[in-house]
């Protein structure tokens, strides 16, 4: 792309203080202490993180203090020097030390610690003993059922865990296999921030509101905000292609948009990124037909939909940028 080179003054600085590219995917070391305590309540109100006949918590920070003990983070279990039983259970005096280890850990320590203690809690909840059973049979649909069967407990968690991480933002979910980040933090350093940086100058300003409002709309994490994010960041691209070839918006589709940049030399033109571009455009365009507002919906955007297509945008006009 050919570019000239703006003072200074001639572009706008504010606009990284303006437009957030993690869109709206936090670590959780960037949560507020209001924001753990009302995690926390959610989770306990639905009877997670509490007193219960298998002692999930006293196990999970008994675990975590065994696995790292020089650190033992579970420090009033620690000092404790229990555990306890009357009888077959678990005397009250050691449920208690833990839960208070528990809740210290997820209010205070850093995010490696708590997603460790979470992991610990949450693989405690496969019930281990069904699994026994899978080996044996190679009915493929014993086996499904033996696994959901095993999973039951920890699927229920999951859903919640999922629902709250999207809620308050966290670049986090847990799946079977383990805990997954949805987006791996080198797209937003080596795609989202550059794209931005550049998007700076006052020339793309109707380009920035648009992928603002878009992601914006993705932090608010509904299925109407999900299909409005989608229709603002296509019309983000459309309004860069507008600008680059005609200098202002308005006129203009997608599809002839490239095709013109292309021919101009606007964008590159060889072989391997029109299949690219050609490729990038028509997911585009199911998405914007099947999810996005402009058009009647087949159905409501997904936070997998949304993250796509702004993952996908923001790929188009790095390359873009970088031509």
């Amino acid at each position: 792309m050919k570019t000239e080179f703006k003072l200074w003054s001639e572009s706008n600085p504010d606009t990284k203080e303006k437009i957030s590219p993690k869109i709206g995917m936090r670590e959780w070391d960037e949560l507020t202490t209001d924001d753990k305590e009302r995690m926390l309540k959610h989770f306990t109100q639905s009877k997670w993180f509490i007193a219960d006949y298998h002692n999930f918590v006293f196990r999970t920070i008994f675990n975590l203090n065994s696995k790292y003990k020089n650190s033992s983070y579970g420090r009033y279990t620690l000092n404790h020097n229990g555990p306890h039983y009357r009888q077959d259970s678990l005397k009250n005096c050691c449920i208690d030390n833990a839960l208070t280890d528990f809740y210290k850990i997820f209010r205070e320590q850093k995010q490696d610690v708590v997603y460790e203690m979470l992991s610990i809690y949450a693989e405690l909840l496969i019930l281990k003993d069904y699994l026994k059973d899978y080996d044996n049979t190679e009915d493929e649909n014993q086996r499904k059922l033996i696994t959901n069967q095993a999973y039951e407990l920890f699927d229920e968690f999951s859903n919640l865990f999922n629902d709250i991480s999207q809620q308050f933002g966290l670049n986090i979910m847990q799946t079977r296999n383990g805990y997954v980040l949805k987006q791996d933090e080198k797209i937003t350093d080596e795609i989202y921030i550059p794209v931005i940086n550049y998007l700076s100058d006052k020339r793309w300003e109707q380009v920035i509101r648009e992928l603002k409002d878009a992601f914006d709309d993705y932090q608010k994490g509904t299925e109407q905000e999900y299909s409005s994010c989608v229709t603002h960041a296509i019309s983000a691209l459309q309004a860069f292609l507008q600008l680059l070839i005609q200098g202002k918006t308005g006129k203009g589709e997608i599809s002839s948009l490239i095709t013109v940049a292309r021919n101009k030399e606007l964008i590159p033109k060889d072989k391997f990124t029109e299949k690219i571009f050609k490729n990038i455009e028509s997911i585009l365009m199911f998405e914007r037909q099947e999810t996005g507002d402009p058009h009647p919906k087949r159905e409501y955007a997904t936070e997998k939909n949304a993250r796509l297509v702004l993952n996908l945008i923001m790929i188009f006009l790095q390359h873009c940028i970088q031509s």
